[in-house]
């Protein structure tokens, strides 16, 4: 891709969001602080009288507070900007060229009003005030540009380890069975198996009991974990929810009958009779019959 397309390209969102503006803020505070303390005043060339009752730091903390509120009136209109059109890289560019001769302009205005050296030209004094504000806002901008890169590296690793997971995802979808995997409320892997194999699943207060096939007859397996937490990870995967209290693999139902107490399931290996309430009714009828 051409330097011009690239520049036609819309700016990441990252660029103008309220975290960004604020983290840059922070950055050219800190360097505009160091900058006083270690390098003398902003466009400052020979001490003028007005300056031998107050402080060469002051002088500066005077031109660094113009130099933020111009930033700041300035950021805050790019941000409002952003909000109301998707800006392209080239307007973003000429954003902040504008902003930094404005910069420049505001800054060395007020130095050259308070300097009162008479040899002091003012094409010079520019030319330092340009220099200096380079210097400060150099940093800044190397760090949000690292902190953008490494935004984006977290993104691309995000996306490969989803790439990854859907890749096996479908490598397990494209075999001869499912496969689910039961996971306790911390997290942990407890119990894996074909799908074929799980019966169907019962509350047991902040337990559940997996009743699944092993050896040609049932099993069960205590797992802590709630029903519904199980019932929602499992739910485009043939587990129905039934009950308040049961959850049931309809590819190991046999039939659904209507008792006197209502809709009751048998399920293959198993000799209890699984209640239907009439909540799930509709849903286990019209999944069963599909």
């Amino acid at each position: 891709m051409t330097l011009v397309n690239q520049l036609k390209l819309y700016i990441p969102k990252f660029l103008t969001q309220k975290k960004t503006i604020v983290l840059f803020f922070a950055l050219v505070l800190f360097f505009c602080a160091f900058f006083v303390v270690v390098y003398r005043p902003l466009g400052l060339l020979n001490p003028p009288p007005v300056l031998r009752l107050l402080n060469y730091r002051f002088y500066s903390l005077i031109l660094v507070a113009i130099g933020l509120l111009v930033f700041g009136v300035s950021r805050r209109f790019l941000f409002l900007a952003q909000k109301r059109v998707d800006m392209r890289l080239q307007h973003y560019f000429i954003w902040v060229g504008v902003e930094f001769l404005v910069l420049v302009a505001s800054i060395s205005a007020v130095a050259w009003s308070i300097n009162q050296d008479e040899n002091l030209i003012l094409p010079v004094l520019v030319g330092r005030v340009t220099v200096d504000i380079i210097v400060l806002l150099a940093m800044p901008y190397i760090v949000t540009a690292l902190v953008f890169l490494l935004q984006q590296k977290r993104i691309e690793i995000a996306s490969l380890t989803n790439q990854l997971l859907e890749n096996h995802s479908s490598a397990i979808d494209s075999g001869r069975d499912d496969v689910l995997q039961f996971y306790d409320k911390g997290g942990r892997l407890v119990f894996v198996t074909k799908r074929s194999n799980v019966l169907y699943i019962e509350a047991a207060d902040n337990y559940t009991v997996i009743h699944y096939i092993s050896a040609d007859k049932e099993d069960s397996l205590v797992l802590h974990n709630s029903l519904k937490n199980i019932a929602e990870t499992f739910s485009s995967q043939g587990m129905v929810r039934c009950h308040r209290g049961f959850l049931v693999n309809l590819a190991n139902v046999r039939y659904m009958r209507k008792e006197k107490d209502g809709l009751v399931l048998e399920i293959s290996y198993c000799e209890r009779l699984i209640p239907v309430s009439k909540t799930y009714a509709q849903e286990v009828v019209q999944q069963f019959a599909n």
